[in-house]
């Protein structure tokens, strides 16, 4: 199942990259040079953030450490 929301999130970032990088190729009023490395740039972040927030919600908690009885 995760394979699936993987790809789900991979095609909606890769569309949310397009915009971005179209908006602001509209704001400059040409296209940008390096147009590829800029949308890699673009998705390459959002893909990091996006997948460390997925690891971060689906992990389960560390369970805590055992206390310790002995006093002194």
């Amino acid at each position: 199942m995760e394979l699936v929301y993987f790809t789900i999130i991979g095609g909606a970032l890769y569309l949310i990259s397009e915009r971005i990088l179209t908006r602001i190729e509209t704001a400059r009023g040409t296209r940008l040079p390096y147009r590829s490395l800029i949308f890699f740039v673009i998705i390459f972040s959002l893909s990091m953030v996006t997948f460390s927030g997925m690891r971060a919600l689906t992990e389960p908690p560390p369970e805590p450490a055992p206390a310790s009885d002995a006093t002194r």
